[in-house]
């Protein structure tokens, strides 16, 4: 694994959508270290879902921590 690949993380987000607005809600519902992982947890829980306005999709991200130790920052 390459050192960007460490630093990641991969977010299974739930998006529910409302539809008598229009208006849609982000919430995390699991993380992973891998994708491959992520894809899992994503597939466990559209088999539990039974609303048609859920849907979950993967996001990968950067892990926070690394963020702040790149940057040094004093106030």
């Amino acid at each position: 694994m390459n050192k960007r690949q460490e630093q990641d993380v991969w977010l299974v987000i739930k998006r529910t959508f409302w539809s008598h607005d229009n208006d849609n809600w982000f919430d995390v519902s699991e993380q992973a270290n891998s994708k491959e992982k992520a894809e899992v947890k994503k597939t466990a829980l559209e088999t539990l879902n039974d609303e048609s306005k859920v849907s979950y999709l993967i996001v990968q991200s950067r892990r926070i921590e690394k963020v702040k130790e790149e940057t040094n920052d004093t106030f």
